[in-house]
Formats: structure tokens, C-alpha cells, sequence
């Protein structure tokens, strides 16, 4: 598995960010929204996978970005740091 951040900006009316939220939860990934519309995700397929997933639910207006991501610091976010450590952890490549 490896860990990836997704964040976008939705420009109308659909999707919604429970939307997005529904997408990620059905891939089977484990995620967290970190900010208010950045994601941390555990994925066990590739960023290509992943974006293109996001990408099919987005309207023409939307923006977002998907990057695989080897380290990362942090303070104050929506989720705790504990269960964002753990999940972090929990994904990082073994040959990391």
C-alpha cells in the first residue's frame, strides 16, 4: 500500500464532498479528510488508479490533484494525529 493525498476543489453543484467521501470508502481505501477538501488516503492501487477514479466523478469545472506521498509532517488537522500516524504507518511501503 502507499499513501496519497487528494485534494480538489468542487466548482457546482455535484459532486458533493460525501460524494467524494462515498467514492474513496467504495475503492476499499482508507482515508481521512486531513483539511477541508484535502484527503490523506491509503491505497493499495497506483496514483494513475486513484486519480482516474476521482477524476470520474468530477464535473468539467472541478480541480484536483493526487500525489503519492513518502513523507509528511503536520499539525492541527480535521482528523487526529494519532489515527493519521497510524494509518500512515500502516501503509508505507515495505521497501520504504
Amino acid at each position: 500500500m502507499a499513501n496519497f493525498i487528494v485534494s480538489y476543489d468542487l466548482n457546482g453543484p455535484s459532486p458533493s464532498h460525501k460524494e467524494v467521501d462515498d467514492l474513496l470508502e467504495s475503492l476499499g481505501a482508507t482515508r481521512g479528510r486531513i483539511l477541508e477538501t484535502v484527503w490523506y488516503v491509503g491505497w493499495n492501487g497506483s496514483c494513475e488508479t486513484l486519480a482516474n477514479a476521482v477524476n470520474g466523478i468530477l464535473s468539467a469545472n472541478d480541480q484536483f490533484v493526487v500525489v503519492e506521498a513518502r513523507e509528511m509532517f503536520w499539525r492541527n488537522l480535521l482528523i487526529t494525529d494519532e489515527s493519521l500516524r497510524e494509518s500512515w504507518v500502516a501503509n508505507e511501503p515495505a521497501n520504504a
